[in-house]
C-alpha cells in the first residue's frame, strides 16, 4: 500500500519538570518553543494533576446525539495519577479563507483543531494521548488545554513537583497538522 512517509533523526531528548498547578498543554507548547520543535515525540508524560480535560469517545452513540463531532468533551477531578504520550508538529492553515467548526475552536469553548491543536498557523502541535486514574476511575483521551499538574496536599502552589515530560526532537522531516478546504489530516514534509 502507498501510504505518505518520510524519514527523520531524533536530533535530541529534552527533559522538563513541570511547576504545580501548571496547565500540561500549553506547557507542552511552550517547551517546543522554548526548544525549537517543528516536529517530535512525546515520548512520555508523568506525574500527578489536579484535573484533566479531554476529548473521548461518546457513551451515546452520535445518532442519538444529534452532533456531528462524535466526541465527548469532558473534565475529570482529581487527584490523578497520568500517563501520557503523542505527536508534536506545527499547526498549518494554508489557505487563511479555510476556517474550522466553530467547535474546534478556542471561540468555541476547545482548543485548536481536532485532539489537542494549537493556538496558530506555524505554531507547536501537540495530539497527546493521556491516561488518568482516580481512586474510583480511569479514563483515556485527548489531553485539552485545562489540565492542570497537581498543587501540593494544602493546596498551595510550591513550584517543586515530580511532573516530568521527555520529548524527543526529530530533524528531517516535518509533521503539519493541516486545517484546509478538505478538512483536517497530518501532512509529511521534508524539513
Amino acid at each position: 500500500m502507498k501510504r505518505p512517509m518520510r524519514s527523520g533523526k531524533v536530533e535530541e531528548v529534552i527533559y522538563a519538570r513541570l511547576n504545580r498547578g501548571e496547565d500540561l498543554l500549553r506547557a507542552l507548547w511552550d517547551i517546543c518553543r522554548q526548544n525549537d520543535v517543528k516536529t517530535g515525540v512525546l515520548l512520555d508524560a508523568t506525574g500527578a494533576m489536579d484535573t484533566i480535560r479531554i476529548q473521548k469517545f461518546p457513551h451515546m452513540p452520535q445518532e442519538a446525539r444529534g452532533d456531528y463531532l462524535g466526541i465527548d468533551f469532558v473534565q475529570v477531578p482529581g487527584p490523578l495519577e497520568v500517563s501520557a504520550h503523542g505527536l508534536i508538529g506545527m499547526g498549518w492553515v494554508p489557505d487563511k479563507s479555510s476556517t474550522p467548526p466553530l467547535a474546534f475552536t478556542r471561540g468555541g469553548g476547545h482548543t485548536g483543531f481536532g485532539a489537542g491543536g494549537w493556538e496558530g498557523h506555524e505554531t507547536p502541535y501537540c495530539h497527546v494521548h493521556i491516561t488518568a486514574s482516580s481512586a474510583s476511575q480511569t479514563v483515556c483521551g485527548h489531553l485539552m488545554e485545562g489540565s492542570y499538574t497537581a498543587t501540593d496536599e494544602k493546596g498551595e502552589m510550591n513550584p517543586h513537583s515530580h511532573f516530568s515530560v521527555v520529548i524527543a526532537k526529530v530533524s528531517g522531516v516535518i509533521l503539519r497538522a493541516t486545517y484546509d478546504e478538505t478538512g483536517f489530516y497530518h501532512d509529511i514534509i521534508p524539513a
